[in-house]
């Protein structure tokens, strides 16, 4: 038979591996959620350590994020609409 003192000894072992296991787990996700949520707090640490003032507004929001707007083509809104006047109703039906 197991004997008193070994049994209590192999429960704390159990025990204290258990509560070792439940707090890896508790860091890992930890770790992982303060990476998802640094997001947009990274962007903002990154600017205050450029010597840029976060809480100022950007002068050119699109150009930082490296977008440019595309400049309206009138030639291509002339030939939309060229299709459209040039379609002809066949005489003897009804629209």
């Amino acid at each position: 038979m197991v004997e008193p003192r070994q049994s209590a000894m192999q429960r704390i072992q159990v025990g204290v591996i258990g509560l070792v296991v439940v707090l890896l787990f508790v860091s890992l996700a930890t770790m992982v959620l303060d990476r998802v949520q640094s997001g947009p707090d990274a962007v903002a640490t990154g600017k205050a350590d450029a010597g840029i003032d976060p809480s100022t507004p950007p002068d050119e929001p699109l150009a930082e994020l490296g977008v440019t707007p595309i400049a309206k083509d009138d030639g291509a809104e002339k030939a939309l609409e060229e299709p459209a006047q040039s379609i002809r109703q066949v005489p003897g039906r009804a629209p």
